[in-house]
Order: C-alpha cells, then sequence, then structure tokens
C-alpha cells in the first residue's frame, strides 16, 4: 500500500472532498470494492494526540474519520443526500502512527424507513486498530 496521496490516487484510490471539520483529519481518498465504500488518509502531526508520546493520531480524530466514512455510506444506501449520526460506537484495540496510511471499510448492516445500521474495521497499515457500529437517521434536506 502507498503512503502517498499519489501513490494512492495510482492505486485506483480517489480524492474524497471535504471542508470544514471533516477537513480536519486531512486529504482522504476513497474507493468502492463491490458496491462497499472504503475510505483513508494519511496520518499526519496535525492531529496528533499531545499525551500519547508524540507520534500517535488522536482517538477523537479517528472517532471522525470513522463518523465520515460510515456517514457517507449510509447516505448511499438510504439513497439520501445526508445523514446525521444517532449513535457511534468505536472499540480502540490499536493506534494509527503519523506517516500510516489509515483505512476504513464500511459495511451497511441493514437500511430501514428510519435508520440506517452500519459498522466498519479500521487499520492502519496492516494492522486491525478499531471497530466501529453506528446508526444514522436519512434526512431529505439539509
Amino acid at each position: 500500500m502507498s503512503e502517498t496521496v499519489e501513490g494512492l490516487r495510482a492505486e485506483g484510490w480517489r480524492e474524497l472532498r471535504s471542508s470544514g471539520f471533516t477537513a480536519a483529519i486531512g486529504q482522504g481518498v476513497f474507493r468502492t470494492d463491490r458496491g462497499a465504500m472504503e475510505a483513508g488518509f494519511i496520518a499526519s502531526d496535525g492531529i496528533g494526540n499531545d499525551n500519547a508520546g508524540g507520534d500517535v493520531v488522536h482517538g477523537g480524530a479517528m472517532m471522525t474519520f470513522a463518523d465520515i466514512v460510515l456517514g457517507f455510506a449510509a447516505a448511499k444506501a438510504s439513497k439520501n443526500a445526508y445523514c446525521v449520526t444517532v449513535q457511534m460506537t468505536y472499540q480502540f484495540v490499536g493506534a494509527a502512527r503519523f506517516g500510516q496510511f489509515v483505512a476504513c471499510k464500511a459495511e451497511i448492516v441493514r437500511v430501514t424507513n428510519l435508520l440506517v445500521f452500519a459498522r466498519g474495521l479500521i487499520r492502519a497499515g496492516d494492522q486491525d486498530i478499531g471497530s466501529v457500529d453506528a446508526l444514522f437517521k436519512p434526512i431529505k434536506e439539509r
């Protein structure tokens, strides 16, 4: 796996446009694999945890990333432009370090009239570092 944006593009990843708080994690990329959305970013010191030894990504940044990926997948699955997060549970089992490529593959578990159930596995390099389960409410307009 490449650890530069240019290398990721060469491997078929596309730019994930973001602004506002979503852009805080840095330049994101995404791709679809058999209909499933996968997104990633290269971890940088701008989202570091000051209390974790100097080169570790902050857990809040990891949760933000997971929310972004699963939220985009939920919106697509529900055929709505937007979804809002109702609930999210993130289990930390490892850490991402600066310079690593971090990826999350979203899985839609179920879509109902009111909610979308989603989950994902977060990897940094070749290690699983987290898992996430979330509920989203589709909305028609912002």
